[in-house]
């Protein structure tokens, strides 16, 4: 019962911060690993399109993947310590 509210909790709260003012909400629940990576990078890419949708298409090739990158491994070490909490 715990961890299925630890991991309710964490949809919820798992966010991608990529810039304080651009965040996806991901519901995880019930997804195993490849498709909470799937979820992940692809809420990502939503984030740091919307993020830089007002740049230059040079900007936009630069820093995008970079965005992208750093998103995604923000989320997926949020999320690994989320569950760490959820299995305890």
């Amino acid at each position: 019962m715990f961890r299925t509210l630890v991991l309710a909790g964490a949809a919820a709260a798992l966010a991608l911060p990529a810039f304080a003012a651009t965040e996806v909400t991901i519901n995880v629940a019930k997804l195993d690993a490849p498709a909470v990576h799937q979820a992940i990078a692809r809420a990502a890419r939503e984030t740091c399109t919307a993020r830089f949708a007002d740049s230059s298409s040079l900007v936009r090739f630069y820093a995008q993947p970079d965005c992208v990158s750093h998103t995604i491994a923000k989320a997926e070490s949020d999320y690994a310590a989320m569950r760490g909490l959820a299995s305890r």
